[in-house]
């Protein structure tokens, strides 16, 4: 007996519905949640950038100054902030949680994409150190004091000065 038309394919449709079911999961299965905040950040009212005092590229050592391109520096060497985003030698890093900037030092939760493909989410905090410094602590590491190289430029601002 052959089918064909409406009937053959109401019959393939209840056959795969019957053989796959339902999908059950036992009680904990792959639970994962991320923090909405970093829990030195809860309570307080959160920004999505760092402060103004951060925004540029810093570096170690001023010899090494103007930066290669970051990804390409020796790790530790330097580092650019620019509005809601970190960049260091095998990491790119976006703000999801930041106090006000206004303040001296700024905490921000940020989530890294590292270069080997993996992703963490850290706490990190700056602090303006003089005119021309900042002091950056990842977590719970000693803080490390950078030296401002450059101001980044907007994409769009570059295009118009030339």
């Amino acid at each position: 007996m052959r089918l064909n038309g409406f009937k053959g394919r109401a019959l393939l449709a209840a056959l795969f519905v019957l053989v796959g079911g339902p999908a059950l999961a036992g009680k904990g299965d792959l639970i994962f949640q991320v923090p909405k905040a970093a829990p030195l950040l809860q309570g307080r009212t959160l920004d999505l950038r760092f402060a103004d005092f951060a925004q540029g590229i810093w570096v170690r050592d001023l010899e090494q100054c103007p930066a290669p391109q970051i990804d390409r520096s020796p790790p530790g060497s330097a580092l650019a902030i620019y509005r809601g985003l970190l960049e260091t030698p095998g990491r790119i890093c976006q703000v999801y949680g930041a106090e006000k900037s206004g303040i001296r030092t700024q905490r921000a939760a940020i989530n890294c994409q590292l270069t080997d493909g993996a992703e963490v989410i850290e706490l990190v905090t700056v602090q303006p150190r003089g005119s021309k410094g900042l002091l950056v602590q990842e977590g719970e590491k000693p803080p490390v004091h950078f030296r401002f190289c450059e101001k980044i430029v907007p994409i769009l601002q570059s295009a118009h000065s030339r």
